[in-house]
């Protein structure tokens, strides 16, 4: 399967409306060892028993310190495992001192990650789950690369070998992924942009569906080098619309204007414009008349049109000329 296959889909996934809910008895332990924490909950938790939190919610956080909390009780709505959280929160000042000095950063490259790396692992607990998340949130780049969420869900994926655009880096385990980050980051970039939209459109359709979607036997629309009396354009998008004789003696789509002028027997030259729908009184129809000629493309301004002779062979072939008609 490719990724780009899935395009209007990805492109369309709403994101930063994507939520999760963590009950506030969730991290009343860790309000009885971190002293702050209790009076920052009430008023986050605004005496309510539950809290859902977007990921527009984080982002239009301004505060580092409660962007770093709304992040962890998004990501991790049943608890961190053992005592990661409240060894998290003792070494706050660390994170959001090593966050914010990136953020001054205008181009944060790859000795930039290695050096935040190395302080991330003085504090027990926060790996590259949890600070993909933050980095995410904080709109960091790395290479001028936008960082993105990388954990383990997705590490499945790549191993699964599902999609063949992330081949690059479907070695990738969570032993080695920190590594391999900058290089998840590069590569989603790149796919973003060749199917115009963006990395984390790609990383939470990977999250959701990445290993829930199954490959069939579905091929793309083809179509014979053959005229059969029926509009190639139409018949490329699977409609079958007729072709109509118009005045002047092309056989017309009267669906989409594409034009088709007859060598009898011979050829079936596509015009390359269109016809603006002046038919003959009298209703003339390709399929009533055709005789099994052969799709060739315009190469001339004079009637045949088609000179030298050439002729369309796959069906690609086809598709690419007509989509060149304006």
């Amino acid at each position: 399967m490719k990724i780009e296959s899935y395009k209007i889909l990805i492109s369309n996934l709403p994101v930063r409306q994507q939520c999760f809910t963590t009950k506030r008895t969730t991290w009343t332990k860790a309000e009885s060892e971190i002293q702050w924490l209790k009076k920052f909950n009430d008023k986050l938790f605004n005496d309510n028993k539950t809290l859902t939190i977007s990921r527009q919610d984080i982002f239009e956080t301004n505060e580092p310190r409660e962007v770093i909390i709304k992040t962890i009780y998004w990501g991790y709505t049943a608890g961190m495992r053992g005592n990661h959280f409240v060894n998290i929160l003792k070494h706050i000042d660390i994170i959001e001192n090593a966050i914010l000095n990136l953020k001054q950063n205008a181009h944060p490259t790859t000795t930039d990650f290695n050096k935040l790396t190395a302080t991330f692992k003085n504090v027990e607990g926060l790996g590259l789950s949890t600070y993909s998340k933050l980095l995410y949130f904080f709109n960091i780049t790395f290479n001028d690369n936008p960082c993105l969420i990388l954990d383990q869900r997705l590490i499945d994926v790549f191993a699964n070998k599902c999609y063949s655009d992330l081949q690059q880096i479907c070695n990738i385990r969570y032993d080695n992924a920190e590594k391999k980050y900058l290089e998840y980051l590069q590569l989603t970039r790149h796919l973003a942009n060749k199917i115009e939209t963006e990395g984390e459109n790609i990383e939470l359709f990977l999250f959701t569906f990445g290993n829930n979607l199954k490959a069939t036997n579905m091929t793309e629309p083809k179509i014979s080098n053959m005229w059969n009396g029926y509009c190639p354009e139409s018949l490329l998008k699977g409609k079958t619309v007729r072709m109509r004789l118009n005045q002047n003696d092309f056989f017309e789509s009267e669906e989409t204007g594409l034009q088709i002028c007859i060598i009898a027997g011979v050829q079936a030259v596509i015009l390359n414009f269109r016809g603006k729908g002046k038919f003959r009184k009298t209703e003339s129809y390709g399929n009533e008349v055709e005789n099994g000629e052969i799709l060739s493309p315009q190469n001339s301004d004079r009637p045949p049109f088609n000179n030298p002779t050439t002729a369309f062979g796959e069906s690609e072939e086809i598709e690419n000329y007509i989509a060149t008609i304006q």
